[in-house]
Parts: structure tokens; C-alpha cells; sequence
């Protein structure tokens, strides 16, 4: 007869293991539909350039039309660029902010320390301050 530790033990591993066999499978399962589906996207999006060429080579001719397709296309990848370069920069500064803010908040920390270690009467007014500067801030800010 097994102890009472034991079959909560195996409990636990079927648990785990019943729950990483399914996580897995979801996993595969998604992963085959994401591959169909992106080579259905890229299937459709090559027919729609080739379509838009013939369109073009039509009305246009067939070298001004791939012309103005590539410079299209290099126009709207210069675009994505930016738009990637400006977010980049901006999340780069906003980690610079929240550094210096914890090694201000960590200075803060080690000044109250030594204050409560020469004054213990103070330690209590110094707790609460750093309580309340301290106390996680809401993340409803639009950063």
C-alpha cells in the first residue's frame, strides 16, 4: 500500500504530465495551421503583385509598371522602418527612465537604512514614507 505522500506525488506528476501532453499537442496543432495559413498568405499575396503587374504592364507598360511596383514597395519598407526605428527609440528611453527611477528608489533604500540603523525611533517614519512612495504605481498610464 502506498503512503499518503506518494499517491499525492503521483497525483501531481500525472497532473503535470497530462497538462504538458496537451499543451504539446495544442502546440503542434497550431503550429501546422500557422504554416498553412502563412503559405496560403504568401500564395495570395504573390498572386495580388502579379495581378496588380499585369494591371499595370496594361495600362502603363510592363517596365514603368515593375518600376513603380518596386519603388512601391521600397517606399512602404522605408515607411515599416521608421515607424520600427521611432518605436525602438522610445522603448530604449523609457527603459533609461525606469532605471534611474530604481536606482533613485534603491538610494532611497540604503539612506533609509542607515537612518533606521543610527535612529531606531525614526526607522517607523521612514518605513511609512518609503511605504508610500514606494507602493506600486498603477499601469493605466499611457506611457
Amino acid at each position: 500500500m502506498l503512503s499518503l505522500g506518494a499517491i499525492l506525488l503521483q497525483n501531481l506528476v500525472t497532473r503535470v504530465t497530462d497538462r504538458v501532453d496537451e499543451t504539446m499537442d495544442v502546440a503542434k496543432r497550431n503550429a501546422i495551421a500557422g504554416a498553412a495559413i502563412g503559405l496560403l498568405l504568401v500564395t495570395a499575396y504573390g498572386l495580388g503583385v502579379v495581378a496588380t503587374a499585369v494591371l499595370l504592364a496594361q495600362r502603363h507598360g510592363t517596365v514603368p509598371a515593375l518600376f513603380g511596383l518596386a519603388g512601391g514597395f521600397l517606399l512602404l519598407a522605408l515607411i515599416v522602418l521608421a515607424v520600427v526605428a521611432m518605436r525602438n527609440k522610445r522603448e530604449r528611453e523609457l527603459r533609461r527612465i525606469r532605471r534611474q527611477q530604481l536606482a533613485a528608489r534603491r538610494d532611497l533604500m540604503a539612506a533609509a537604512t542607515t537612518v533606521a540603523m543610527k535612529k531606531p525611533f525614526a526607522a517607523t517614519a521612514v518605513a511609512l514614507a518609503l511605504g508610500f512612495l514606494l507602493a506600486p504605481k498603477s499601469r493605466r498610464d499611457d506611457d
